[in-house]
């Protein structure tokens, strides 16, 4: 077993489970998922220090998953503008921003709802920066094809 801590940006604990160790291997091969190989990069016509922005773009996010960037934050934040921002990081990560952060977001549910025994739909939907749990769960019913309760009851069992 794992004491497992999730924070907000303040350092607040908003979650604290003990998890099995398979449950943490599940966890740290979604981060591995989202992390781009580096021979991705090579020959995609951006400079290592564009790449290094598309990097800390995609983990500030990652980060942040409770914030809604918009794309001109995001612009602003790696100095560059919209236009390179996204077509840099599209072509590294092979998807949109938006399509990015959904993405991750979804794959986060998917492990708050499998672990997080005694953290409800609201407190989820609202980590992963969904303002209505209803629009938090028809996301992941369209992303999955199941609704989040059913899958957080089908996978509690386990």
């Amino acid at each position: 077993m794992v004491d497992i801590y999730i924070k907000d940006v303040s350092g607040n604990i908003l979650f604290r489970e003990k998890m099995e160790l398979s449950k943490v291997s599940e966890l740290l091969l979604l981060v591995k998922k989202f992390t781009i190989p580096s021979s991705s990069l090579s020959g995609a016509g951006w400079t290592e220090k564009e790449t290094d922005t598309f990097t800390a773009i995609a983990e500030m996010i990652g980060n942040e998953l409770s914030r809604n960037f918009s794309i001109q934050e995001l612009a602003n934040h790696a100095g560059m503008n919209r236009t390179k921002l996204q077509a840099g990081f599209k072509q590294v990560y092979k998807k949109t921003i938006n399509s990015f952060t959904h993405d991750l977001k979804m794959e986060r549910a998917k492990v708050l709802l499998t672990a997080a025994q005694g953290i409800g739909l609201k407190e989820i939907a609202g980590m992963l920066g969904y303002r209505y749990t209803n629009h938090f769960s028809a996301a992941f019913k369209k992303k999955f094809g199941i609704s989040p309760s059913t899958f957080k009851n089908n996978n509690s069992r386990n």
